[in-house]
């Protein structure tokens, strides 16, 4: 019986031996060890002037591998690490944006090892202001039951990219749809901006009145 318990508890301290060794190998990789990890990141851009708009960028996010402790990267975020574009003093024509290492923020104990791209390309336009006729386009679904009666305002002031805006004369609203059940129905309808590069329309929307056929 003594032979038998000398055993286990020669065995028990083999185990609380491993055991302690285990939780000392895990601390070692989770909290000394180093890794790296690679996280796309979207990239932020401050406004250009009141006069100026972002028509073109080659890229929206970046491909940034970190490395650091095993700890700080378990948990880690892409909102955690920062790529900020500072378009604040820009005018127009294309511009070229390096992005270094230390441009990018990230935690502490996180080092930047690598950014893809290197480099970003911005376009800024100058805003212009031209004066569009609204045009109400009607949902398929309804063109055979409803007429548009009346629509205002007629026309709108769009701002946007002076190229995009140059050659338009007119901007469609988005299909006109609803639950229409009366013989005259009254709806508000968004503009359409395809094919266009706009900061603004004033107003964005167009009050349409339907008169059933």
């Amino acid at each position: 019986m003594g032979l038998l318990r000398k055993y286990v508890l020669n065995d028990m301290k083999l185990k609380l031996l491993s055991l302690v060794l285990a939780v000392l190998l895990w601390f070692a990789v989770s909290y000394i060890g180093e890794s790296k990890m690679s996280v796309s990141v979207a990239i932020s851009t401050g406004k250009p002037g009141e006069a100026y708009m972002v028509t073109a960028m080659d890229s929206e996010d970046v491909l940034v591998t970190i490395n650091g402790p095993v700890s700080a990267l378990k948990n880690m975020k892409a909102r955690d690490i920062k790529v900020h574009l500072d378009l604040s003093d820009l005018k127009e024509g294309k511009h070229i944006f390096s992005l270094l290492k230390g441009d990018i923020q990230v935690p502490k104990r996180v080092q930047v090892e690598q950014v893809k791209p290197d480099s970003i390309s911005v376009e800024i336009e100058h805003v212009i202001e031209k004066r569009l006729k609204t045009v109400v386009k009607l949902d398929k679904k309804w063109t055979n039951q409803y007429t548009v009666k009346s629509w205002s305002p007629i026309y709108i002031i769009a701002e946007g990219a002076k190229s995009s805006l140059a050659d338009k004369t007119v901007i469609e609203t988005q299909p006109v749809d609803g639950n229409f059940l009366e013989d005259e129905e009254q709806t508000l309808v968004a503009l359409n901006p395809k094919g266009m590069i706009v900061k603004r329309l004033r107003p964005n929307v167009v009050k349409v009145v339907l008169k059933r056929q």
